[in-house]
């Protein structure tokens, strides 16, 4: 088993769990160690053993806790990346390239810089790279983010009312498809099913095996089932209370009733 703590990197809201011989309180502030550099995170969650086969083989791990030193690096870090932004989307301009730039992140020791950017097609970075290397005098890491990914990066509060999911726990985005809407007979026109990415909702992946078992006693919309008042159609079911609404054939009127009180027609 693994020892590993829950932490929160600077580039990404999300926990993810890291080696660790010693536990830490929550909050504090530790160091660790990346195959790229070191960087300042902050614990999340509390110490949790894992089997070595479950864990990837370059997990990052805590160097020790951090002290003043690193959090004024951190800081400085910070503040020099927010300050180099303006010349960067120069650069960018002047090399005229269709992208925007999102984000600008160095390690505690700057031996590379990380920048974030979104495009809608594939850019052709090379001279870009070049100036950037002669700006930072380091190595240069270039990343393309999809629009859920930038959503995640710039955050938001969501039609619930709390923090949208991805730039507040979730670690990988979920795989959400129209055959979630459909069973929980949403709209999909409405525009209130999608997100600030542009994409289907990442909640509505939550429920959908609820809404999918609770679904498997009802018959599909369209069949014929037999009524207290003659064979009808099905339009409607209601899983929360166990009721379907029936166009009864002979009356083209449309009845509401328990599931147990019809039967499919033959």
């Amino acid at each position: 088993m693994i020892s590993t703590i829950g932490v929160r990197f600077a580039e990404s809201p999300a926990t993810k769990y890291v080696k660790t011989e010693t536990d830490y309180p929550l909050d504090s502030w530790l160091v660790v160690k990346e195959a790229k550099g070191n960087q300042l995170v902050q614990v999340t969650k509390a110490m949790k053993a894992f089997k070595e086969s479950n864990l990837p083989k370059d997990m990052p791990e805590v160097i020790r806790q951090a002290n003043e030193m690193d959090k004024k690096t951190f800081l400085a870090n910070q503040n020099f990346a927010e300050n180099s932004k303006d010349q960067v989307r120069d650069l960018i301009e002047q090399n005229q390239l269709d992208m925007k730039l999102i984000d600008i992140f160095f390690p505690l020791d700057r031996n590379y810089v990380l920048i974030t950017f979104s495009a809608d097609e594939r850019v052709d970075f090379r001279q870009l790279l070049k100036d950037l290397a002669a700006l930072f005098r380091t190595r240069i890491e270039l990343r393309q983010l999809n629009s859920r990914e930038e959503a995640k990066v710039y955050g938001g509060i969501g039609p619930c009312g709390r923090p949208i999911c991805c730039s507040s726990f979730l670690g990988e985005f979920p795989t959400v498809s129209i055959k979630m809407l459909k069973n929980q007979s949403l709209s999909l026109n409405s525009g209130k099913n999608l997100g600030y990415c542009g994409r289907l909702l990442c909640c509505l992946q939550y429920e959908d095996d609820f809404y999918s078992d609770s679904k498997k006693k009802f018959p599909d919309y369209g069949t014929i089932v037999e009524t207290d008042q003659g064979p009808g159609r099905v339009v409607g079911i209601n899983i929360f209370d166990d009721t379907l609404k029936i166009m009864v054939d002979e009356k083209q009127a449309v009845l509401t009733y328990p599931l147990e009180e019809v039967s499919i027609g033959k």
